[in-house]
C-alpha cells in the first residue's frame, strides 16, 4: 500500500505501521536473545532503512515500554511507581526516600546510574510524575510488536498505529489536513509520554475515541537519542489509529495539496 499523502509530499520517510502479534515475525530484525534496550533504535531502522523490526515482552528492560506497547502497566507495586516517578522528575532530589533510591542505583552502569540520579526531568516534580504514570492508558495483549513500511503491509493486516516521520513543512501539511474537517482547536495531542508510548498505547486509546486525534512526538530526549543515528534531528513523528489514517488519506484528495499555495513549497 502507498500513502497518497506521502506520495504527494514526496516524503523522505514514508509512513510505517505498528502491528501486534502473538508470533515472532520471520526475516525481521529484533533484539538478541536475552537483550532489550530501547525499542526506538529498531523503529528508526524501519523508518530510515525500511527494514521490518520487532520487539517482544521478553525484551522489556525499562518501565515505560510495557505500557507503551500494551503489555500491562509495567509497575509491579507502589514502590515501583515511586521509583519511576522519581526518575521521570528530578531523580534523587525528587525521591520520597532518597537513601533507598540511591541504594537501587548502586548496581547500575555508571552512565545509567548518573542519568537516574539526576532524573530525566520529563516532569517538574514527583507528584506530577506519579499522576502522569497513573493516568497512562493500560492494555495487555499480544507478545510482539512489529514495525514495517506501509508498502509492506499485507491485505489482511490491520495496523494498531500508523507513524509518519515528517519535517516542518510536512508536519504543517498533516496538521492542516487533520484540522480541516474539525470544528474545534484541539486537533493534535502531545502527551507527556515516552517515544514508545506516543506511537503505542496513546494511539491505542485514540482508536477507541469517537473523535481520534494524532499524536505528535518524540518529546523525550532519551527516545530521540536512540533515533538520531538514522533520523535527522529536525524530524518529528505523527502517529494515528488506522481509521484516522484512512480518513486523512481520503480528505487529502481535496485539500491544501491541490492549491497553488502548496505548489510554492514543492
Amino acid at each position: 500500500m502507498e500513502s497518497i499523502i506521502s506520495k504527494e509530499l514526496d516524503m523522505k520517510f514514508p509512513p510505517i505501521v505498528l502491528l501486534k502479534s502473538d508470533k515472532k515475525p520471520e526475516n525481521a530484525i529484533g533484539p538478541k536473545a536475552g537483550k532489550g534496550g530501547c525499542v526506538m533504535s529498531f523503529v528508526a531502522q524501519t523508518i530510515a532503512k525500511r527494514k521490518t523490526t520487532y520487539f517482544g515482552r521478553e525484551h522489556i528492560t525499562c518501565g515505560g515500554i510495557s505500557v507503551g506497547f500494551g503489555w500491562g502497566s509495567g509497575m509491579a507495586n507502589e514502590d515501583a511507581i515511586d521509583f519511576q516517578a522519581s526518575f521521570l522528575s528530578l531523580g534523587v532530589d525528587s525521591a520520597p526516600d532518597q537513601e533507598e533510591y540511591e541504594k537501587k542505583l548502586e548496581n547500575l552502569a555508571k552512565p545509567t546510574r548518573e542519568m537516574f540520579r539526576h532524573g530525566e526531568r520529563i516532569y517538574c516534580d514527583f507528584e506530577t510524575a506519579k499522576n502522569g504514570i497513573k493516568s497512562r492508558p493500560v492494555y495487555d495483549e499480544g507478545e510482539y510488536v512489529i514495525f514495517k513500511g506501509l508498502e509492506d503491509l499485507n491485505e489482511e493486516e490491520i495496523p494498531k498505529s500508523v507513524i509518519f516521520t515528517v519535517n516542518p513543512i510536512e508536519l504543517t501539511v498533516l496538521i492542516q489536513i487533520n484540522s480541516s474537517f474539525r470544528d474545534n482547536n484541539a486537533c493534535i495531542l502531545t502527551p507527556q509520554a515516552s517515544s514508545c508510548q506516543a506511537i503505542g498505547n496513546f494511539v491505542f486509546r485514540e482508536a477507541e475515541s469517537d473523535d481520534p486525534k494524532p499524536i505528535l512526538s518524540p518529546i523525550d530526549f532519551a527516545g530521540r537519542s536512540k533515533m538520531k543515528h538514522f533520523i535527522p534531528n529536525d524530524y518529528m513523528t505523527v502517529s494515528m489509529p488506522w481509521e484516522l489514517f484512512l480518513k486523512l488519506e481520503k480528505v487529502s484528495e481535496n485539500s491544501v495539496l491541490q492549491t497553488d499555495l502548496w505548489k510554492k513549497f514543492r
